[in-house]
């Protein structure tokens, strides 16, 4: 084999790997930070080609942002109210105490699922009252990997589902996360981030050695 042909064999291997994780860190999910600061909700709420659905006791309905410093994702029992900014765009619940105000908690019976296509790893924060809480009452669930129930240091929760394919990820709030024990009536949940997955060093090590491996053997060869 022409030896500059193999140079160049090599040189596209090389830039394929590099290419391949630069796109494997393209995108990264964090509301805090979204273009529409406005608090909003919607069925389902879109961030790129991530989907947020919520449901209340296993009916769907309206996933809701609540803009604004450690912004969080909750859920609506009613439509939301008209208008994109300030008080119009608030849940119109049709039950509880604050019927109307926006919700920015996972309360008992309320589910988030969020819906990816690509390889993702999600971090997760708990907040009660705005404050850190630990994770023991938060309950995972993945189409591909069942049941969770997680613990945290720190205030944070990393989960990290490695997955191919369509992928569901189910959050519930339960036992003591939504009974005030962590500092108020309801905790708060939210997702710090959702981060495409790099390539492995060790993938990038073991691409390199089989690089040099077979230029070895070629250089064998000819001598």
């Amino acid at each position: 084999m022409n030896k500059s042909f193999v140079k160049l064999l090599q040189s596209c291997a090389g830039v394929l790997l590099l290419s391949t994780a630069g796109l494997s860190m393209a995108a990264t999910y964090d509301y805090d930070f979204d273009g529409d600061e406005n608090e909003r909700g919607g069925q389902p709420l879109n961030f790129g080609d991530l989907n947020v659905n919520g449901y209340t006791d296993g009916r769907k309905t309206y996933a809701y942002l609540d803009s604004g410093y450690l912004s969080g994702l909750g859920v609506c029992d009613g439509p939301i109210s008209g208008g994109v900014t300030g008080t119009n765009n608030k849940c119109n619940t049709t039950t509880g105490p604050n019927t109307g105000a926006s919700d920015d908690n996972l309360q008992l019976g309320e589910m988030l699922e969020f819906v990816f296509d690509t390889k993702k790893q999600i971090e997760v924060g708990i907040n009660g009252a705005h404050k850190s809480a630990d994770g023991k009452d938060v309950l995972f669930w993945t189409d591909v990997g069942g049941w969770d129930l997680l613990t945290v240091a720190a205030g944070k929760i990393t989960l990290g589902v490695q997955h191919v394919g369509l992928m569901t990820l189910k959050i519930f709030g339960q036992g003591n996360f939504n009974q005030g024990v962590k500092g108020g009536t309801t905790a708060n949940l939210y997702v710090a981030g959702i981060n495409e997955v790099p390539i492995p060093a060790a993938a990038w090590l073991f691409g390199s050695a089989l690089l040099g491996l077979a230029g070895l053997r070629r250089r064998k060869i000819a001598a």
